[in-house]
């Protein structure tokens, strides 16, 4: 009888420590199944934040050299160069923009994003060089107000 007791316990024993390890290891593995989740989130983010800003940069130095072929010769092959660039880069940042909306996780940042684009997508109606500047600055500043933004969201 005492041999079949001390089988029982081991038994038991055996049974209640693989129960407990299956559960311990499925809750690391959901631990750090989200852990991976997040980090790819945040590369994710990181990258379409990056791309934004580069996109808004670059559309807004088009748009200076838009102004800037304008004001030299409305009628020039320039001017008119200039001004398809500025296009192209437009739609380069609004579809930066629109990548921006579909992964930022508040409604303030997409609200950022959009005023830095809105801003950009104004500077060639400048009527002067100094109001092209104002301008300019304005849209840096909402740039780098959305780069505040975004940089909490990715730590």
């Amino acid at each position: 009888m005492d041999g079949a007791l001390s089988t029982l316990i081991a038994v038991c024993g055996t049974l209640l420590g693989a129960g407990l390890t299956h559960v311990f290891q499925r809750r690391a593995a959901a631990r750090d199944q989200r852990f991976a989740v997040q980090q790819q989130l945040r590369a994710e983010r990181m990258a379409v934040y990056s791309d934004f800003a580069g996109a808004v940069t670059e559309f807004r130095r088009g748009q200076h050299d838009r102004w800037h072929r304008k004001d030299e010769d409305p009628e020039s092959a320039a001017c008119f160069d200039a001004r398809v660039e500025a296009y192209r880069l437009r739609g380069v940042a609004l579809h930066a923009l629109f990548r921006v909306q579909l992964i930022a996780s508040e409604q303030s940042l997409t609200d950022a994003a959009q005023r830095a684009y809105d801003l950009t997508s104004t500077a060639h109606k400048a009527t002067d060089k100094r109001e092209l500047n104002a301008r300019g600055t304005g849209a840096r500043e909402a740039l780098e107000s959305f780069i505040k933004l975004a940089s909490s969201d990715v730590r």
